[in-house]
């Protein structure tokens, strides 16, 4: 039933076969890769002037030429990633790199920063998002949490749906918003040098506002460097391209560097010339977005003000489904960092849809956590969130560097160079971005990072651990003891299946039937019997008639091996039986005890809810015991 529900929801099952079908073009991967580099151009600008207004009038000024610096840097990031894509095309980006060139604690930091910087994408994207539809409508300021965890759910149903359905998704809503920015910029920088909009002053930031200074610039700086956010998604995920993959990845890379910087500069410049800023409530709180002022500024006035709905729901959507290119790459790290045994293997496990499911949900899980904890506040994750990107920028291009100057390819003295230089001045930036935002909570992110490392090396010494207790070791065969012990809950059809398979892996007298009495009668119906054993001595015990009665039973179907029936004190199921199992294996010092649980299965599943689910109790109570076998044997029930 379960089965159905998620076939109808996510798909049909795809062949293993199609994996290379499910491969994406250029026009498709520059959506599902780029959409989050692309959509931060509608809010780094916007945090960057925030810092600014802080200081007047005269630091606004400063916000067109730090944008040219953040572009300037971007080119930086973009050309030495160039070199990641065709020197790593089995992807893996800094994880990869990192490892293989400087080390394994390397390796794991850039894996560890870049994996909490995805779920950060995905909660700074999303809450952005929701932001740019409440500045459209801001009676829905109140619902901003729940329309965070809304988009996320779906952004993990659309993902789990596969990588080519959710290319056919997202690539849309980022040409769209794309096209829109570049109309209104341009109807924008057209209105202005005619002198049709007059721009108004700057309002005053009121309380909290600071001289301007080197720090300033600095945090603006650090601000503004968020758009690069997601730069280094395309080098993580280039097995996703189709062939040459290498090549498109890196083409990919060149087109989003140039339409990132043409949006960057765009909205920096008009929102200077027109002096717009975002606008706050009473309380701090942003009502309407930086892009919001923008549009209604350039469209007032206009036979276009429609337009401004299309500017906010084309920001909204891009905002949202930028989200997606964390939930490519956090799965493909992931997946990367499990088969390296850094991380659970279940998170290697390829789904249906051919996608990482189990890492898709633990995004969508993690994000949404991250969601409710700030209230969707989109300024206050903003400093956590580019300071482990620059980590794994700064690895991934240091690792490069060190990579040229071992293998020495051709040119090798060049490459080292521009990876080199992006590795310093990356490192300056992350520097940059820690003194900047580290009391504005950077310092959380540098903790989630440490925390996130300790339990992957954690994980590994796990998996190094169980692969040198497995290895194969050359001994002399030798005889085992081995019984087994059918549990018989009653005389019915299941348990002589059960009974058929032990007569299958042992002799009958190497089989014991075990019944426990859960609820034994007052000792006042008990009567004395004599019973046989098996060495002929007689013994007095008490037996209930109830037992008598399936003794009789028991001797009647199965003439061949005993029933053992024990009374439980407390009217425990689990504890007699381990009482008397490890009392077995002492007193015959078994090498294997085969305990067989006989289960019953009804064909239809609300079935299941009318019967004691004991079978899957005693069998988590009785997989920890050592030299212990839990095999269940079950009889399907006709309709």
């Amino acid at each position: 039933m379960l089965g159905r529900i998620w076939r109808l929801l996510i798909g049909p099952v795809l062949s293993t076969r199609r994996a290379r079908h499910e491969r994406l073009p250029v026009l498709l991967a520059l959506p599902v890769f780029a959409s989050d580099a692309l959509s931060s151009s509608a809010y780094a600008t916007e945090e960057m002037m925030l810092v600014l207004w802080a200081s007047g009038e005269e630091a606004l000024r400063l916000a067109f030429p730090i944008s040219l610096a953040v572009v300037a840097l971007l080119f930086i990031v973009v050309f030495s990633y160039r070199q990641t894509v065709y020197a790593y095309p089995q992807g893996g980006g800094a994880f990869i790199v990192s490892r293989e060139n400087l080390g394994e604690f390397w390796g794991v930091l850039a894996a560890s920063a870049l994996l909490v910087g995805y779920v950060l994408t995905v909660a700074v994207s999303i809450a952005a998002g929701v932001n740019a539809i409440i500045s459209a409508f801001p009676t829905l300021l109140p619902y901003r949490v729940s329309l965070c965890i809304l988009f996320i759910a779906l952004m993990t149903y659309i993902n789990l749906r596969g990588a080519r359905e959710s290319g056919l998704v997202f690539a849309p809503p980022t040409y769209g918003f794309v096209l829109t920015f570049a109309i209104l910029i341009m109807v924008g920088l057209a209105r202005g040098f005619a002198g049709d909009i007059e721009p108004k002053p700057y309002p005053p930031y009121g309380e909290g506002a600071q001289a301007l200074s080197l720090l300033v610039i600095l945090t603006a700086f650090a601000r503004g460097c968020s758009a690069l956010t997601g730069v280094e998604a395309i080098s993580d995920g280039v097995p996703a391209f189709k062939p040459p993959e290498s090549r498109n990845a890196a083409l990919t890379l060149l087109l989003m560097a140039f339409i990132l910087a043409g949006l960057v500069l765009g909205i920096t410049y008009t929102a200077s010339y027109f002096q717009v800023l975002p606008v706050k409530n009473e309380h701090g709180e942003i009502i309407e977005t930086l892009t919001s002022r923008l549009a209604r500024t350039v469209l007032e006035g206009t036979p276009f003000e429609w337009f401004y709905y299309v500017v906010q729901a084309a920001t909204m959507l891009i905002l949202i489904l930028a989200a997606n290119t964390a939930y490519v790459d956090f799965p493909r790290l992931s997946s990367v960092l499990a088969n390296a045994r850094f991380a659970p293997r279940q998170l290697a496990n390829l789904g249906d849809r051919l996608v990482f499911n189990n890492g898709i949900i633990l995004l969508g899980l993690l994000s949404a956590l991250l969601i409710i904890y700030f209230r969707g506040d989109t300024h206050a994750l903003i400093p956590l969130y580019a300071v482990g990107v620059f980590i794994g920028f700064t690895l991934s291009q240091a690792g490069m560097a060190r990579r040229f100057a071992r293998v020495k390819p051709p040119r090798w003295r060049i490459g080292m160079l521009i990876s080199g230089f992006g590795a310093f001045t990356t490192g300056l930036v992350f520097m940059t971005q820690l003194v900047a935002n580290f009391r504005y909570g950077a310092w959380i992110t540098l903790v989630s990072i440490g925390v996130l490392m300790f339990l992957l090396f954690k994980v590994h010494e796990h998996y190094m651990t169980i692969k040198a207790q497995l290895k194969p070791k050359l001994t002399p065969p030798r005889a085992t003891r081995h019984k087994v012990v059918v549990l018989v809950p009653s005389v019915h059809q299941g348990v002589l299946q059960a009974l058929d398979y032990a007569r299958a892996l042992v002799p009958p007298d190497e089989i014991e039937a075990l019944h426990i009495n859960v609820d034994p009668r007052p000792p006042a119906v008990y009567r004395r019997v004599l019973k046989r054993t098996k060495d002929e001595e007689t013994e007095l015990r008490l037996v209930t008639p109830a037992a008598e009665k399936m003794q009789q039973e028991w001797r009647q179907f199965v003439p061949d091996i005993p029933l053992k029936i024990i009374d439980s004190e407390h009217r425990s199921l689990i504890e007699p039986i381990e009482e008397y199992i490890d009392e077995l294996i002492e007193q015959e010092q078994l090498d294997q005890l085969t305990v067989i649980i006989p289960e019953f299965y009804p064909r239809k599943w609300w079935h299941h809810l009318l019967h004691n689910q004991s079978a899957w109790i005693l069998r988590l109570a009785l997989m920890r015991k050592p030299k212990v076998v839990v095999s269940t044997v079950r009889y399907f029930l006709e309709r």
